[in-house]
Formats: C-alpha cells, structure tokens, sequence
C-alpha cells in the first residue's frame, strides 16, 4: 500500500503537499461514487426519493387534514427507514478503503517535517525491563536534552531535532520523518508489526527487542485555505466529498 500511495503522489513531490492531499482527496472521492453505484440499488432508491418527496409535498397540500398529514408522515418515516438501508451496504463497502486511505493520509499529511529548529519528544516504553546500558548518539538527527527515566512505568522520554527531515536511533529502534520520495511526510515509528497494523498504520516498523511501543509526539501540520488552518481530515473530508458530488452528476449516481 505503500508502494501505490508512492506511485500516486510521485508527480507531486517537488510541490507543497497539499497538492498531493488534495489529488488523493479527487481520486477518493471519484473512487467511492463509483463503488456506490456498484453496490447501491439505484432503482430502488430512486423510487424512494421520488415517493418521499411527493409525501413531503402531499403533507403540505393536506395541512387542513390531520389524519391525511400524520398518514403521510408514517409513510415518509418508513420510506427514510428504507432508503437508510439501502444506504448501509454501500456505506459499509466504502468504509473500508476509506479507513485505509485516511490512515495513509494521516501518515503523510498531519505532522510537520523535522528539522533544526523544532524539537520533538517521544517515549519509549519497554516490555520487561529498561536496559542497564548507555545509548550511543542517534544515526541521523540530534538529542536535544538528556534521556530522563521512568522506572515505574518501564519509560524513557527525551527531545530531539531531525537531520534532512529524519531522526534515527537504532538504539531504540526508533525512525522517524520523511520518506522523501512521494512530496509528504511520512511519519514512521517502530511498534509491534502485523497485517493489520500495516494497513492501518502505515508508518509501523518492526520495534526492536525489549521495546513494547513508541510514542512520538510531532508538530501538526496546518493547511491554509481561504484563509482557514485546516488539518489534513478537514481538506480530505471536503475535497473528497465536492469531488463524489460533481461524481454523482457525471455518472448519474442516486444517492
């Protein structure tokens, strides 16, 4: 997955990332039109916006005729009923490249390059024991304040900067920053490696022995639109959907 996202945003990566956030952003939102048509029934619901609009509008027409209003408002609530099933399958479908594509999206586009300038921290928590052995410098970037130790809790915490946009400690099995080949951020860290934490956190490493998570806290990133910050859900959430909308007329999509 990775490997694809790469080769999406390859012409992108000589330009600010947005660029890149929002082409993920049309591409997604084109995609989950599509598969709604697919997997909707769209006769069915068709029919059922026709009829709960000819409900809503027989409502208005009968307002001197309470028995007449309450017998069109059933039948508008159940025809919603209806047409919210026939919502779920698709939805149901869509969500699942959905989660996949924000969690690639939030790996790239939500935290700020390290550089210089900014320190970052993080912590590493242990599984069993805090080694006893002093760790060498990180490979890439610089520690910005002594390892402070948490025994109790099995805990190490410090500040750093980045060096070109990466920080690396092998040490602690620790790699964070840009991937510097698709114009966004990747942020990577080291935790426990499976399938799933390969979908749905792209960024994972294999952590090293003894490590039982890591936990870095990054500067977010902030898009300005029209004048706005914006995170990157916010312009994914709106491009996505002005996209699946102009998608919806294109191909003629009930929804």
């Amino acid at each position: 997955m990775n490997a694809l996202f790469d080769l999406l945003l390859k012409p992108f990566q000589s330009l600010n990332p947005l660029w890149g956030l929002m082409w993920i952003s049309a591409l997604s939102g084109i995609m989950m039109i599509l598969v709604f048509k697919k997997t909707s029934n769209q006769q069915a619901i068709s029919m059922l916006r026709r009829k709960m609009g000819s409900r809503a509008l027989g409502m208005l027409l009968f307002l001197e005729s309470p028995p007449t209003v309450l017998k069109l408002a059933l039948g508008l609530i159940t025809d919603n009923l209806i047409y919210l099933w026939h919502l779920l399958k698709p939805m149901l479908i869509i969500a699942i490249p959905f989660v996949i594509i924000a969690s690639q999206l939030d790996a790239r586009y939500s935290r700020k390059p390290l550089n210089a300038d900014h320190p970052s921290t993080v912590t590493v928590c242990w599984e069993n024991s805090i080694p006893d052995h002093e760790f060498g410098e990180p490979e890439a970037g610089v520690l910005t304040s002594p390892i402070v130790t948490i025994a109790d809790s099995l805990e190490q915490s410090f500040s750093f900067t980045g060096s070109n946009g990466v920080f690396t400690y092998n040490d602690m099995g620790i790699k964070l920053g840009s991937s510097g080949s698709s114009g966004s951020i990747l942020v990577r860290g080291a935790e426990k490696s499976g399938i799933v934490q390969s979908l749905l956190r792209p960024w994972n490493g294999a952590a090293e022995d003894g490590v039982l998570e890591i936990h870095s806290y990054l500067q977010e990133t902030h898009y300005i639109i029209f004048g706005g910050r914006w995170g990157w859900f916010t312009v994914f959430l709106v491009f996505s959907s002005l996209w699946a909308i102009l998608g919806a007329v294109v191909f003629k999509v009930k929804v």
